[in-house]
C-alpha cells in the first residue's frame, strides 16, 4: 500500500513537473468561434497535463481592421498579461488584390502586433493562417481576382499574406491553411469544410486545434490523448500530418526567430554607423554581438562597421526569467568619409533614461539642447574620459533636440528620453 501510494506521488509530482501554462487571447471571427476553437485547443492541453487560459473575440466577418478600432479588444490586450495574441483576418481579405492589402490589411495587423509587444512584455502577436475556400471564391473571381477562382490560388495567396504579415511584424504563425493542405492531399477522404465550403467541420476544427497546440505548447501533437469526436484512426492522421508540418518546421513558423522576450530596433545614423536599441521589457543585462567580431554589454549601443557587408546582430537579455536571443540581418552598404571617420560621434543611450553620454576624440562644445516646441532648456555638460556627458534628470518624458559643434560645423541629434 506503501508503495503503491508513493508511486502515485511520484506520477504526480512528474506530472506537475512538466505542467506547462499559457495565457492566449484569441482575436478571430466565426472560423475561430465554429466548434469553439479555443476550447478544443485547451481540451488538447489538459489531455497532456498543460494548462491553457484563454479569452476570445469573434464576431462574424470580423477584420484586423474592425478590431485594431475596437475597444473591447484593444482594452483585453492592454491587459498586459498574455503570453500570445491569436490574430485572425477575415477570410477573404488575405487573397484580395495587393493595392487593398496594403491599404487595409498591413496596416491593422501592424498596429494590433506593436500593441501586443507593447502592452504585454513577455508576450507575442500570432497569426492565424487561414485557408482557401473548397472550390476557391467565386465571388471575387467575378470580380476579376483570377488566382481566387481555385482552391490553389486562394490558399496560395492567403499563405504569402500571412507569411508576410509576421515577417514585417516580427511575429509567430500558426499554418492551420498548410495543415489543411496537406490533409486534402493526403487524405482526400477527410471533410474539412462544412456545406457552405468555407467554415470548419468538426474535423478541420479539430486540425486546427491540434496546430495550435503545437504552436502554443511546441510539444509532439502525436502525444496528446485527446481524439474529441474523431475517430482514433482519424485523430492520429491528423496528429501525423500537424507533427510533419508543424512540430518538425517550427524555424519555418518563426518559433525561434520570433518567440522570444529580447527585441531590438535599428537605424542607421551614418553610412556605416548604426544606432541599436533595445526594446525589451523588464530587462537587466544585455549582450550585443554585432557580426563583426564586436560586442557590447549596453543597453542602446551604437557601432560602425569598417566593411560592407550583411551583418548578422544578436541581442541577449534576461528578460521574462529566461535568457533569449533575437537576431536581425543588417546591410551596411557604404562607409563613411574619412572625414566622418575623424569627426566620429556616439551618442549613447537613446531612448536615455538619466543620461547621454557622448563619445568622440574631437573638442565638441554643445550649443543647446532644447524640447519638441523649440524652447532651450538647461544643462550640465560634463568631461569624461572619453567625451562627455550630460545628465537628464531634470527633463519630463519627450522628445529633446541637442544642438553640438565640432570644429566649425554644427550638428542636431534628436535625443529619446524614456
Amino acid at each position: 500500500m506503501k508503495k503503491s501510494l508513493l508511486l502515485l506521488l511520484l506520477i504526480s509530482f512528474s506530472f506537475t513537473i512538466g505542467q506547462t501554462t499559457k495565457k492566449v487571447f484569441f482575436v478571430g471571427n466565426s472560423y475561430t468561434y465554429t466548434n469553439d476553437l479555443p476550447e478544443l485547443v485547451k481540451q488538447i492541453a489538459v489531455s497532456t497535463g498543460d494548462v491553457l487560459n484563454y479569452q476570445t473575440h469573434a464576431m462574424g466577418g470580423a477584420t484586423l481592421k474592425q478590431h485594431a478600432q475596437n475597444q473591447a479588444v484593444t482594452s483585453v490586450i492592454n491587459q498586459g498579461n498574455w503570453d500570445y495574441v491569436v490574430l485572425q483576418e477575415q477570410s477573404q481579405i488575405p487573397s484580395f488584390p495587393n493595392s487593398y492589402i496594403q491599404s487595409e490589411m498591413h496596416p491593422y495587423a501592424k498596429q494590433l502586433a506593436e500593441l501586443t509587444k507593447n502592452m504585454n512584455a513577455c508576450g507575442n502577436p500570432i497569426f492565424f493562417m487561414t485557408w482557401g475556400y473548397k472550390t476557391g471564391d467565386a465571388t471575387n473571381c467575378a470580380n476579376g481576382n483570377t488566382p481566387a477562382c481555385t482552391y490553389e490560388g486562394m490558399d496560395d495567396l492567403i499563405y504569402n499574406r500571412y507569411m508576410d504579415m509576421a515577417q514585417i511584424n516580427e511575429g509567430l504563425i500558426s499554418p492551420v491553411g498548410k495543415v489543411w493542405r496537406a490533409i486534402r492531399q493526403q487524405q482526400p477522404s477527410m471533410e474539412l469544410y462544412s456545406s457552405d465550403g468555407s467554415h470548419p467541420s468538426y474535423l478541420g476544427s479539430m486540425a486546427a486545434a491540434y496546430t495550435f497546440y503545437t504552436i502554443l505548447f511546441k510539444k509532439n501533437p502525436e502525444l496528446a490523448p485527446f481524439n474529441g469526436n474523431l475517430t482514433a484512426t482519424e485523430s492520429q492522421a491528423i496528429k501525423s500530418i500537424v507533427k510533419n508540418t508543424v512540430y518538425d518546421n517550427l524555424n519555418t513558423w518563426f518559433i525561434g526567430a520570433n518567440d522570444v522576450a529580447s527585441k531590438f530596433n535599428y537605424q542607421t545614423v551614418g553610412n556605416s554607423t548604426v544606432q541599436f536599441t533595445n526594446t525589451t521589457q523588464n530587462a537587466t543585462t544585455f549582450a550585443w554581438a554585432f557580426g563583426d567580431g564586436s560586442t557590447s554589454a549596453l543597453e542602446n549601443p551604437t557601432h560602425t562597421y569598417l566593411a560592407t557587408g550583411n551583418y548578422q546582430v544578436t541581442l541577449t537579455t534576461n528578460a521574462c526569467g529566461i535568457n533569449s536571443t533575437k537576431a536581425k540581418s543588417v546591410t551596411i552598404n557604404n562607409l563613411g568619409t574619412q572625414e566622418d571617420k575623424i569627426n566620429l560621434v556616439q551618442i549613447y543611450p537613446n531612448p536615455a533614461q538619466n543620461f547621454i553620454n557622448i563619445i568622440t576624440n574631437k573638442n565638441l562644445s554643445v550649443i543647446s539642447l532644447s524640447d519638441a516646441s523649440g524652447r532651450v532648456l538647461k544643462h550640465d555638460f560634463k568631461k569624461t574620459e572619453n567625451g562627455y556627458t550630460i545628465p537628464l534628470h531634470h527633463v519630463i518624458t519627450g522628445t529633446y533636440f541637442l544642438k553640438y559643434k565640432i570644429g566649425e560645423k554644427e550638428y542636431t541629434k534628436k535625443i529619446i528620453k524614456k
